[in-house]
Protein backbone atom coordinates (compact mmCIF):
# COMPACT_ATOMS: atom_id res chain seq x y z
CA UNK A 1 0.00 0.00 0.00
CA UNK A 2 1.08 3.55 -0.64
CA UNK A 3 1.11 6.48 1.49
CA UNK A 4 1.24 10.38 1.24
CA UNK A 5 1.42 12.58 4.73
CA UNK A 6 -1.41 14.64 5.38
CA UNK A 7 0.27 18.59 6.12
CA UNK A 8 -3.34 19.22 8.19
CA UNK A 9 -2.03 16.74 10.93
CA UNK A 10 0.43 16.74 13.69
CA UNK A 11 3.70 15.06 12.66
CA UNK A 12 2.29 15.50 8.83
CA UNK A 13 5.46 17.89 8.35
CA UNK A 14 8.01 15.39 9.71
CA UNK A 15 6.22 12.21 7.88
CA UNK A 16 7.46 10.65 4.87
CA UNK A 17 5.37 9.30 2.01
CA UNK A 18 6.47 5.60 1.06
CA UNK A 19 4.90 2.24 0.82
CA UNK A 20 4.13 0.24 3.57
CA UNK A 21 2.61 -3.31 4.56
CA UNK A 22 -0.76 -3.36 6.65
CA UNK A 23 -1.14 -6.28 8.81
CA UNK A 24 -4.98 -7.83 8.15
CA UNK A 25 -5.28 -10.38 11.11
CA UNK A 26 -6.88 -14.12 10.39
CA UNK A 27 -10.55 -14.42 11.08
CA UNK A 28 -11.31 -15.85 14.84
CA UNK A 29 -15.54 -16.41 14.41
CA UNK A 30 -14.80 -20.06 14.43
CA UNK A 31 -11.08 -20.01 15.29
CA UNK A 32 -10.22 -23.31 17.32
CA UNK A 33 -7.31 -22.46 19.18
CA UNK A 34 -4.60 -24.98 19.73
CA UNK A 35 -3.48 -25.13 23.32
CA UNK A 36 -1.11 -27.23 25.73
CA UNK A 37 -3.48 -28.82 28.36
CA UNK A 38 -1.42 -26.95 30.83
CA UNK A 39 -2.48 -23.39 29.34
CA UNK A 40 -6.22 -25.23 29.54
CA UNK A 41 -5.96 -26.17 32.75
CA UNK A 42 -4.49 -22.85 33.67
CA UNK A 43 -7.27 -21.17 32.19
CA UNK A 44 -10.03 -22.99 34.04
CA UNK A 45 -7.90 -21.83 37.43
CA UNK A 46 -7.89 -18.67 36.61
CA UNK A 47 -11.90 -18.50 35.53
CA UNK A 48 -12.46 -20.31 39.07
CA UNK A 49 -10.24 -18.04 40.53
CA UNK A 50 -12.93 -15.44 39.49
CA UNK A 51 -15.76 -17.15 40.06
CA UNK A 52 -14.39 -17.38 44.03
CA UNK A 53 -14.33 -13.54 43.94
CA UNK A 54 -18.02 -13.58 43.10
CA UNK A 55 -19.04 -15.76 45.26
CA UNK A 56 -21.23 -15.14 48.58
CA UNK A 57 -19.03 -16.25 51.65
CA UNK A 58 -18.46 -15.67 55.16
CA UNK A 59 -15.67 -12.87 55.52
CA UNK A 60 -16.36 -11.37 51.97
CA UNK A 61 -17.14 -7.95 50.90
CA UNK A 62 -19.23 -8.42 48.57
CA UNK A 63 -22.30 -6.25 46.41
CA UNK A 64 -22.01 -2.96 45.49
CA UNK A 65 -19.39 -1.74 47.92
CA UNK A 66 -16.52 -4.22 46.48
CA UNK A 67 -17.81 -4.25 43.17
CA UNK A 68 -17.37 -0.11 42.65
CA UNK A 69 -14.11 -0.40 44.46
CA UNK A 70 -12.73 -3.01 42.27
CA UNK A 71 -14.51 -1.52 38.86
CA UNK A 72 -12.67 2.01 39.93
CA UNK A 73 -9.10 -0.22 40.32
CA UNK A 74 -9.76 -1.67 37.28
CA UNK A 75 -10.39 1.55 35.59
CA UNK A 76 -7.05 3.14 36.92
CA UNK A 77 -5.05 0.61 35.67
CA UNK A 78 -6.18 0.16 32.68
CA UNK A 79 -5.87 4.34 32.28
CA UNK A 80 -2.32 4.37 34.03
CA UNK A 81 -1.27 2.06 30.87
CA UNK A 82 -2.09 4.78 28.69
CA UNK A 83 -0.24 7.41 30.82
CA UNK A 84 -2.65 8.70 32.87
CA UNK A 85 -1.77 8.29 36.36
CA UNK A 86 -3.30 10.11 39.21
CA UNK A 87 -3.83 8.70 42.79
CA UNK A 88 -6.99 7.03 44.40
CA UNK A 89 -7.67 9.22 46.31
CA UNK A 90 -7.68 11.92 44.14
CA UNK A 91 -9.93 9.41 41.71
CA UNK A 92 -12.12 8.81 44.65
CA UNK A 93 -13.13 13.00 45.28
CA UNK A 94 -13.50 13.27 41.74
CA UNK A 95 -16.20 10.34 41.51
CA UNK A 96 -18.34 12.17 44.26
CA UNK A 97 -21.40 13.10 42.37
CA UNK A 98 -21.15 16.88 43.32
CA UNK A 99 -17.63 17.30 42.00
CA UNK A 100 -16.08 17.33 38.89
CA UNK A 101 -12.47 16.83 39.46
CA UNK A 102 -9.53 17.71 37.31
CA UNK A 103 -8.65 17.14 33.88
CA UNK A 104 -7.07 13.42 33.97
CA UNK A 105 -9.51 12.41 36.41
CA UNK A 106 -12.73 13.07 34.32
CA UNK A 107 -10.72 11.34 31.80
CA UNK A 108 -10.58 8.09 34.01
CA UNK A 109 -14.03 8.46 34.95
CA UNK A 110 -14.60 8.09 31.69
CA UNK A 111 -13.44 4.64 31.38
CA UNK A 112 -15.35 4.01 34.64
CA UNK A 113 -18.52 4.77 32.69
CA UNK A 114 -17.34 2.65 29.89
CA UNK A 115 -16.20 -0.15 31.79
CA UNK A 116 -19.94 0.08 34.18
CA UNK A 117 -21.77 -0.01 30.19
CA UNK A 118 -19.06 -2.98 29.61
CA UNK A 119 -20.69 -4.74 32.31
CA UNK A 120 -24.21 -4.20 31.89
CA UNK A 121 -23.95 -5.14 28.21
CA UNK A 122 -22.30 -8.23 29.44
CA UNK A 123 -24.65 -9.08 31.80
CA UNK A 124 -27.83 -8.13 29.26
CA UNK A 125 -26.90 -8.07 25.73
CA UNK A 126 -27.48 -11.77 24.45
CA UNK A 127 -25.30 -10.70 22.01
CA UNK A 128 -22.69 -8.09 21.22
CA UNK A 129 -22.31 -6.30 18.03
CA UNK A 130 -20.16 -2.96 16.80
CA UNK A 131 -22.61 -0.68 18.20
CA UNK A 132 -21.93 -2.33 21.28
CA UNK A 133 -18.14 -1.61 20.80
CA UNK A 134 -19.05 1.87 19.69
CA UNK A 135 -20.98 2.66 22.57
CA UNK A 136 -18.25 1.63 24.70
CA UNK A 137 -15.79 3.87 23.17
CA UNK A 138 -18.52 6.48 23.12
CA UNK A 139 -18.92 6.42 26.63
CA UNK A 140 -15.43 6.69 27.14
CA UNK A 141 -14.36 9.57 25.15
CA UNK A 142 -15.17 12.56 27.30
CA UNK A 143 -12.89 14.65 27.31
CA UNK A 144 -11.25 16.09 24.34
CA UNK A 145 -9.27 15.51 21.91
CA UNK A 146 -10.94 12.26 22.50
CA UNK A 147 -14.81 13.17 22.40
CA UNK A 148 -14.37 14.27 18.88
CA UNK A 149 -13.96 10.87 17.46
CA UNK A 150 -16.23 9.40 20.12
CA UNK A 151 -17.85 5.79 18.79
CA UNK A 152 -16.30 6.60 15.67
CA UNK A 153 -14.25 3.93 13.97
CA UNK A 154 -11.38 5.20 12.03
CA UNK A 155 -11.26 6.03 8.47
CA UNK A 156 -7.66 6.35 7.94
CA UNK A 157 -4.37 3.93 8.63
CA UNK A 158 -3.47 3.20 12.33
CA UNK A 159 0.39 2.71 13.19
CA UNK A 160 2.63 1.99 16.14
CA UNK A 161 6.26 3.53 15.68
CA UNK A 162 7.50 6.51 13.43
CA UNK A 163 5.31 10.05 12.11
CA UNK A 164 4.36 7.30 9.25
CA UNK A 165 3.46 4.11 8.04
CA UNK A 166 6.36 3.76 5.85
CA UNK A 167 8.37 4.11 9.02
CA UNK A 168 6.04 2.24 11.57
CA UNK A 169 6.78 -0.86 13.25
CA UNK A 170 3.37 -2.51 12.80
CA UNK A 171 0.84 -0.80 10.66
CA UNK A 172 -2.93 -2.51 11.47
CA UNK A 173 -5.49 -3.65 9.08
CA UNK A 174 -6.73 -0.84 6.21
CA UNK A 175 -9.73 1.32 7.83
CA UNK A 176 -11.84 -0.48 5.15
CA UNK A 177 -11.55 -3.94 6.73
CA UNK A 178 -12.64 -2.65 10.49
CA UNK A 179 -16.04 -3.15 10.05
CA UNK A 180 -15.68 -6.95 9.15
CA UNK A 181 -13.06 -7.87 11.30
CA UNK A 182 -15.33 -6.41 14.18
CA UNK A 183 -17.92 -8.14 12.88
CA UNK A 184 -16.10 -11.40 13.21
CA UNK A 185 -14.63 -10.99 16.41
CA UNK A 186 -18.19 -10.07 17.51
CA UNK A 187 -19.52 -13.75 15.92
CA UNK A 188 -16.14 -15.15 18.18
CA UNK A 189 -17.36 -12.88 21.46
CA UNK A 190 -20.97 -14.27 21.06
CA UNK A 191 -19.41 -18.22 21.48
CA UNK A 192 -20.26 -20.30 24.08
CA UNK A 193 -18.24 -23.21 23.50
CA UNK A 194 -14.95 -22.03 24.39
CA UNK A 195 -13.09 -21.28 27.78
CA UNK A 196 -14.45 -17.84 28.89
CA UNK A 197 -10.76 -16.82 29.94
CA UNK A 198 -9.68 -18.02 26.92
CA UNK A 199 -12.15 -16.27 24.62
CA UNK A 200 -11.13 -13.18 26.67
CA UNK A 201 -7.68 -13.73 25.71
CA UNK A 202 -8.02 -14.08 21.85
CA UNK A 203 -10.98 -11.54 21.67
CA UNK A 204 -8.62 -8.78 23.34
CA UNK A 205 -5.26 -9.51 21.55
CA UNK A 206 -7.53 -9.76 18.47
CA UNK A 207 -9.44 -6.65 19.11
CA UNK A 208 -5.69 -4.36 19.65
CA UNK A 209 -5.02 -5.84 16.12
CA UNK A 210 -7.49 -4.50 14.76
CA UNK A 211 -7.28 -0.73 16.44
CA UNK A 212 -10.74 0.03 15.25
CA UNK A 213 -10.42 3.76 16.81
CA UNK A 214 -8.42 6.98 16.30
CA UNK A 215 -7.48 6.23 19.80
CA UNK A 216 -8.72 4.57 22.98
CA UNK A 217 -8.17 1.19 21.48
CA UNK A 218 -6.06 -0.16 24.67
CA UNK A 219 -8.61 1.21 27.12
CA UNK A 220 -11.83 -0.46 25.43
CA UNK A 221 -10.26 -3.53 24.63
CA UNK A 222 -9.78 -3.82 28.36
CA UNK A 223 -13.52 -3.30 28.86
CA UNK A 224 -14.25 -6.19 26.35
CA UNK A 225 -12.51 -8.65 28.24
CA UNK A 226 -15.12 -7.69 31.17
CA UNK A 227 -17.99 -7.92 28.75
CA UNK A 228 -16.79 -11.62 28.16
CA UNK A 229 -16.55 -12.16 31.88
CA UNK A 230 -19.85 -10.74 32.40
CA UNK A 231 -21.80 -12.21 29.53
CA UNK A 232 -20.19 -15.83 30.56
CA UNK A 233 -21.29 -15.78 34.34
CA UNK A 234 -17.74 -15.54 35.40
CA UNK A 235 -18.17 -12.41 37.39
CA UNK A 236 -21.76 -11.32 38.03
CA UNK A 237 -20.66 -8.85 41.03
CA UNK A 238 -16.86 -8.17 40.60
CA UNK A 239 -14.51 -7.65 38.04
CA UNK A 240 -11.25 -9.19 38.33
CA UNK A 241 -8.56 -5.83 38.10
CA UNK A 242 -6.48 -7.61 35.55
CA UNK A 243 -4.75 -4.32 33.94
CA UNK A 244 -2.93 -3.90 37.49
CA UNK A 245 -1.43 -7.33 36.68
CA UNK A 246 -0.64 -6.52 32.64
CA UNK A 247 0.20 -2.85 33.57
CA UNK A 248 2.54 -3.81 36.32
CA UNK A 249 5.15 -5.23 33.38
CA UNK A 250 3.84 -2.90 29.93
CA UNK A 251 6.93 -4.36 27.84
CA UNK A 252 6.00 -8.09 28.77
CA UNK A 253 1.92 -7.40 27.97
CA UNK A 254 3.24 -5.42 24.83
CA UNK A 255 5.50 -8.63 24.08
CA UNK A 256 2.45 -10.88 24.39
CA UNK A 257 0.36 -9.46 21.99
CA UNK A 258 2.83 -8.78 19.63
CA UNK A 259 3.03 -12.97 20.32
CA UNK A 260 -0.12 -13.18 19.41
CA UNK A 261 -0.12 -11.55 16.09
CA UNK A 262 2.79 -14.09 15.20
CA UNK A 263 0.92 -16.97 16.01
CA UNK A 264 1.93 -17.73 19.57
CA UNK A 265 -1.20 -17.83 20.95
CA UNK A 266 -0.40 -20.06 23.42
CA UNK A 267 2.06 -18.28 25.09
CA UNK A 268 -0.23 -15.35 25.12
CA UNK A 269 -3.33 -17.26 26.61
CA UNK A 270 -1.17 -18.40 29.26
CA UNK A 271 0.30 -15.03 30.18
CA UNK A 272 -3.16 -13.73 30.58
CA UNK A 273 -4.56 -16.37 32.22
CA UNK A 274 -1.86 -16.08 35.20
CA UNK A 275 -2.33 -12.41 35.14
CA UNK A 276 -6.41 -13.13 35.54
CA UNK A 277 -6.07 -15.64 38.31
CA UNK A 278 -3.91 -13.23 40.31
CA UNK A 279 -6.07 -10.16 39.87
CA UNK A 280 -9.16 -12.49 41.10
CA UNK A 281 -6.92 -14.46 44.11
CA UNK A 282 -5.94 -10.37 45.05
CA UNK A 283 -9.04 -8.83 45.23
CA UNK A 284 -10.24 -11.57 46.97
CA UNK A 285 -7.79 -11.07 49.59
CA UNK A 286 -8.62 -7.86 48.72
CA UNK A 287 -11.88 -7.80 50.30
CA UNK A 288 -11.38 -9.99 52.88
CA UNK A 289 -9.05 -6.99 54.32
CA UNK A 290 -11.80 -4.21 54.06
CA UNK A 291 -14.18 -6.90 55.47
CA UNK A 292 -11.95 -7.25 58.45
CA UNK A 293 -11.37 -3.40 58.72
CA UNK A 294 -15.16 -2.73 58.85
CA UNK A 295 -15.36 -5.56 61.76
CA UNK A 296 -12.89 -3.98 63.44
CA UNK A 297 -14.46 -0.23 63.43
CA UNK A 298 -17.69 -1.84 64.56
CA UNK A 299 -15.93 -3.04 67.78
CA UNK A 300 -14.77 0.14 68.39
CA UNK A 301 -18.46 2.07 67.97
CA UNK A 302 -19.76 -0.85 71.02
CA UNK A 303 -22.71 -1.34 71.34
CA UNK A 304 -25.30 0.46 68.79
CA UNK A 305 -28.74 -0.26 67.24
CA UNK A 306 -29.33 -3.14 64.65
CA UNK A 307 -30.50 -0.03 62.10
CA UNK A 308 -28.12 2.33 63.60
CA UNK A 309 -27.41 4.94 60.46
CA UNK A 310 -23.46 4.63 61.23
CA UNK A 311 -23.71 0.89 60.32
CA UNK A 312 -25.07 2.01 57.18
CA UNK A 313 -22.39 4.22 56.32
CA UNK A 314 -19.81 1.55 57.61
CA UNK A 315 -20.98 -0.62 54.29
CA UNK A 316 -21.26 2.52 51.95
CA UNK A 317 -17.49 3.39 52.71
CA UNK A 318 -15.98 0.77 49.96
CA UNK A 319 -17.92 2.34 47.65
CA UNK A 320 -17.11 5.89 48.32
CA UNK A 321 -14.01 5.85 50.73
CA UNK A 322 -14.32 9.34 50.58
CA UNK A 323 -17.93 10.81 51.18
CA UNK A 324 -19.82 14.21 51.61
CA UNK A 325 -23.01 14.22 53.86
CA UNK A 326 -24.83 14.81 50.73
CA UNK A 327 -23.86 11.59 49.27
CA UNK A 328 -24.14 9.84 52.32
CA UNK A 329 -27.66 10.68 52.98
CA UNK A 330 -28.80 9.79 49.83
CA UNK A 331 -26.92 6.65 49.71
CA UNK A 332 -28.22 5.37 53.14
CA UNK A 333 -31.66 7.39 53.46
CA UNK A 334 -31.71 9.04 56.02
CA UNK A 335 -31.65 12.36 57.47
CA UNK A 336 -29.06 14.74 57.28
CA UNK A 337 -28.43 15.51 60.40
CA UNK A 338 -28.46 11.80 61.38
CA UNK A 339 -26.18 11.53 58.43
CA UNK A 340 -23.40 13.99 60.05
CA UNK A 341 -24.14 12.54 63.47
CA UNK A 342 -23.50 9.06 62.25
CA UNK A 343 -20.37 9.88 60.16
CA UNK A 344 -18.86 11.74 63.08
CA UNK A 345 -19.42 9.28 64.85
CA UNK A 346 -16.78 7.44 63.43
CA UNK A 347 -14.53 10.50 62.99
CA UNK A 348 -14.13 9.84 66.80
CA UNK A 349 -13.29 6.79 67.05
CA UNK A 350 -10.55 7.09 64.77
CA UNK A 351 -12.12 5.26 61.01
CA UNK A 352 -12.98 8.72 59.15
CA UNK A 353 -11.16 12.07 59.44
CA UNK A 354 -12.91 14.90 58.54
CA UNK A 355 -12.13 17.84 55.73
CA UNK A 356 -13.49 21.00 55.33
CA UNK A 357 -14.06 22.87 52.32
CA UNK A 358 -16.19 25.97 52.54
CA UNK A 359 -16.82 26.01 48.40
CA UNK A 360 -17.81 22.45 47.68
CA UNK A 361 -18.80 21.18 52.01
CA UNK A 362 -17.41 19.20 54.15
CA UNK A 363 -16.22 15.35 53.49
CA UNK A 364 -14.81 12.60 55.56
CA UNK A 365 -12.06 10.20 54.33
CA UNK A 366 -11.42 6.69 55.65
CA UNK A 367 -7.79 6.16 55.71
CA UNK A 368 -7.75 2.86 56.57
CA UNK A 369 -9.36 1.76 52.97
CA UNK A 370 -6.68 3.90 51.00
CA UNK A 371 -3.92 2.53 52.65
CA UNK A 372 -5.41 -1.17 51.81
CA UNK A 373 -6.12 -0.15 48.32
CA UNK A 374 -2.19 0.70 47.94
CA UNK A 375 -1.19 -2.62 49.84
CA UNK A 376 -3.63 -4.30 47.25
CA UNK A 377 -2.06 -2.84 44.37
CA UNK A 378 1.38 -3.69 45.31
CA UNK A 379 0.44 -7.35 46.18
CA UNK A 380 -1.04 -7.66 42.46
CA UNK A 381 2.40 -5.98 40.61
CA UNK A 382 4.27 -8.49 42.97
CA UNK A 383 6.40 -10.47 40.54
CA UNK A 384 5.41 -14.51 41.51
CA UNK A 385 7.86 -15.96 43.81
Amino acid sequence: MSWAPDFARAGGRQARAGRYEAFVPDVVADYEPELDNATHALAERAGLAVRELNEDSEGLLSLEGLGRQLLRSEALASSQIEGLNISHRKLAAADLADQDGHYKAREILGNIRALELATELGANAKEIDVEAITEIHRAMAIVPPLDRIAGELREEASWIGGNSPPEAEFVGPPWQEVRPLLEDLCDFVNRDDISPVVQAAIAHAQFETIHPFGDGNGRVGRCLIQVIFRRRGLSPRNVPPVSIVLGANKDAYIAGLEGFRDDKVDGWVRQFARAVETAADQARSFSESVARVQEEWRGNLGKVRRDAAVLSVIELLPKFPIVTAAVAESEIGRSRPVTIEALDRLRSIGALTRHSNQKKGDSWEAKDLFRLLDEFEKAVRRPPA
